[in-house]
């Protein structure tokens, strides 16, 4: 949403840019919409302030995005992300961190559904 391309995406950006996040960092994109990572590429970037000098680290960052569509309350799609974050280095021994930018009212399904499927093992 409007958060995740306004605040969201650049923050990480700089931070990854800075060379502030471990090498092996990977950003996974969860929400209701379909998307893909062009997609977000596209909404969000004019909001980086990247330097045409940044072409090349922009491209790495990118390249260590991805996005998982899934209902908020639906275990299946929990376990789908799951699955797709096991698949990335390090896979179910990574540290994980989640960051909600949601409504109060699916906080409970949603903590629920990550403590259920989507923890470090």
């Amino acid at each position: 949403g409007d958060l995740a391309k306004k605040k969201i995406y650049p923050t990480i950006w700089w931070l990854f840019r800075d060379g502030l996040l471990p090498e092996n960092t990977f950003i996974v994109g969860y929400a209701r919409s379909r998307l893909t990572v062009a997609d977000i590429r596209k909404q969000s970037e004019p909001f980086f302030k990247a330097t045409p000098e940044e072409k090349l680290k922009l491209e790495d960052f990118f390249a260590r995005n991805s996005y998982v569509a899934g209902q908020y309350d639906d275990a299946a799609s929990y376990q789908r992300l799951n699955s797709h974050m096991n698949a990335l280095h390090l896979g179910s021994q990574a540290n994980r961190l989640f960051y909600l930018a949601l409504p109060p009212t699916v906080y409970e399904a949603v903590t629920k559904n990550i403590h259920e499927s989507c923890m470090s093992q």
